[in-house]
């Protein structure tokens, strides 16, 4: 069996019990759009509440969050997949662009926010995002715009991002600071 039947399989399986009026139809509609607006929103109103160090986070998260738009469109160009409604898979519950499916652009924006907080000092705002990512996973294949794949590359693809911009960022600041005491030296 192949990776691409594979994908289909899980696919099938998570997307067919979609009809349109469904209790799950609801909640997955909730979580693909609302949920992550949700999240956001009470993300932002912690910095009205939090220190410095959590406002810097916040801020990093969004300018990765902006990256990966950048990563996505810039895959776009060179890799092309399928959504399942194209191949004429599933049950598909809302009206979607015949674009790439991978990754899952909403998926992706829930992981960034979950690894971002979960490598650093807020880790259960980051455990709660990886939970909300799941469920926002969850609900774009149900919906039938996205495949399981999709969603798993999304998840590596904010881990890669996270991880990437860290190291950077500890790199920066690093030479940043031998800098500083280079001057001082000097002076």
């Amino acid at each position: 069996m192949s990776i691409e039947e594979i994908n289909i399989r899980i696919f099938n399986w998570i997307n067919s019990g979609a009809t349109e009026n469904s209790f799950f139809a609801k909640a997955a509609m909730f979580s693909s759009y609302n949920l992550i607006g949700v999240f956001l929103i009470f993300l932002t109103i912690l910095l009205l509440f939090k220190d410095k160090k959590y406002q810097f986070q916040y801020f990093k998260t969004v300018v990765m969050i902006v990256l990966s738009s950048f990563v996505v469109k810039l895959l776009h160009v060179f890799y092309h997949h399928p959504r399942p409604f194209d191949l004429g898979l599933g049950h598909t519950l809302i009206h979607h662009s015949s674009s790439s499916s991978m990754p899952s652009q909403h998926t992706l924006t829930v992981a960034i926010i979950a690894f971002s907080f979960l490598m650093s000092e807020y880790r259960q705002i980051g455990v709660f995002g990886l939970f909300v990512s799941l469920i926002v996973g969850w609900s774009r294949i149900y919906m039938g715009v996205h495949f399981p794949f999709d969603v798993l590359g999304s998840f590596v693809m904010a881990f890669v991002i996270v991880f990437s911009v860290n190291i950077l960022i500890k790199q920066f600041i690093s030479k940043s600071k031998q800098s500083i005491t280079v001057q001082a030296v000097d002076v």
